[in-house]
C-alpha cells in the first residue's frame, strides 16, 4: 500500500525492525535509532534515510511512528531540544505502536498537543515472525482526524488493524490482551511442572496442550522457551513483563477493575525475579517452579518420579 506522507520509524529493535521493514518501499521513509549504526545499517539495506536525531527525524516527516521499550522511553524520544516535538509542525502526527501505558500515553499526547501535533494510539499484538509476515494485530485509536491519517501508514506494517475507539483505548486494550498473555503464560508454567511431576515427559504434555482447547496462538509460537528453556531466544523477559503487570494493575486501579489474577501472575514474576531470572524470558517461571519443587536448573525435559 502507497502512503501519501513522508513516514518516519523510531526504535529498530526486535519488533521495530521488521515492522520498519515493511514500509519500506511503500512511499519516503526516514528511520532513527538510538545506536545510529542500526539505523545507517537499515538505510543501506533499504533505501531509507538515517536521521541522526528524533528532531530530524520529526523536522523530514509529517507522520512518525514509533516503537520503543516502555513509556518512558516514548517521553524521552519526544521531548527535550532534540526531541521529536521540536521538529513537528502543526497537524503531524505521531504513532505510537509499543506498549506504553495509560499514564503515559497521557503525557505524550499533552507534549505533543503543545506544538499541536497528534499522537495515535496502535499497540501491537504478536510475535517478530508475526511482524515479517504482516499479521501483527494492530490496536488503533485516537481522534478522528489523526486517525484516519494514521491508519494507510498501519496498513502499511500489518494486515490486522482494528480501531478500538478514541484517546486512551488503544493503551488500555493493549493492556488488557498482555493480562491475558500473562494469565496463559503462568497457567502453561504451572500445568506444565504439575503434568512432569506426575510423570509425564514435558514434550508429551506440550503436545497435549497445543492440541487441546486451552492451544490459544501464544501456546504454540512461544512452545521452544517452555520446552528448551536453557536454549531458546529470549523474546519477552521476566522484567518487562512485570513492568507490564504494573501497567494493567495501575489501569485497574483508576477505571475501578478488580484484576486478582494480575496481581497473583505479578507475583509470580516477581519471584522468579528475585530469583535472579529477571533478564529471562517470562516462560523461565517453570523453570523458577521446577527450581521450587527440588528440581536441578538445568533440567532438560525429562519427567521426574511423582512424589
Amino acid at each position: 500500500m502507497r502512503t501519501t506522507h513522508h513516514v518516519g520509524f523510531a526504535g529498530l529493535g526486535r519488533m521495530g525492525h521488521p515492522m520498519a521493514r515493511q514500509l519500506a518501499g511503500t512511499g519516503p521513509l526516514t528511520v532513527y535509532n538510538r545506536t545510529h549504526s542500526v539505523a545507517e545499517a537499515f538505510a543501506s539495506a533499504t533505501g531509507a534515510t538515517a536521521a541522526a536525531s528524533p528532531r530530524e527525524l520529526a523536522d523530514d516527516c509529517s507522520v512518525v511512528v514509533t516503537m520503543v521499550a516502555d513509556g518512558q522511553a516514548l517521553l524521552g524520544l519526544i521531548d527535550g531540544d532534540d526531541g521529536l516535538a521540536a521538529g513537528l509542525t502543526p497537524g503531524d502526527v505521531v504513532v505510537d505502536m509499543g506498549t506504553s501505558g495509560s499514564d503515559a500515553t497521557r503525557q505524550a499526547r499533552d507534549l505533543l498537543r503543545t506544538v499541536g501535533a497528534h499522537l495515535v494510539e496502535a499497540p501491537v499484538s504478536g510475535s517478530v515472525a508475526a511482524a515479517e509476515s504482516r499479521q501483527l494485530l494492530v490496536m488503533a485509536a485516537g481522534d478522528e482526524a489523526p486517525l484516519e491519517i494514521a491508519l494507510p501508514v498501519l496498513q502499511g506494517i500489518s494486515d490486522r488493524v482494528v480501531t478500538v475507539g478514541g484517546p486512551g483505548a488503544g493503551a488500555a486494550m493493549k493492556l488488557a490482551v498482555n493480562s491475558v498473555l500473562f494469565a496463559i503464560n503462568q497457567a502453561i508454567a504451572e500445568s506444565l511442572v504439575l503434568a512432569e511431576r506426575s510423570g509425564i515427559e514435558r514434550s508429551v504434555a506440550y503436545d497435549v496442550f497445543a492440541s487441546s482447547a486451552v492451544a490459544a496462538p501464544v501456546v504454540h509460537y512461544r512452545r521452544a522457551v517452555f520446552e528448551q528453556p536453557e536454549s531458546a531466544p529470549v523474546t519477552f523477559t521476566i522484567d518487562l513483563a512485570i513492568k507490564d503487570l504494573d501497567l494493567v494493575l495501575a489501569l485497574g486501579a483508576e477505571v475501578g477493575a478488580p484484576l486478582p489474577q494480575v496481581a497473583a501472575n505479578r507475583e509470580a514474576m516477581r519471584a522468579a525475579a528475585a530469583a535472579g531470572m529477571g533478564p529471562a524470558d517470562m516462560g523461565a517461571v517453570a523453570v523458577h517452579l521446577r527450581q521450587a519443587a527440588g528440581e536441578p536448573a538445568g533440567d532438560e525435559g525429562g519427567s521426574p518420579s511423582p512424589t
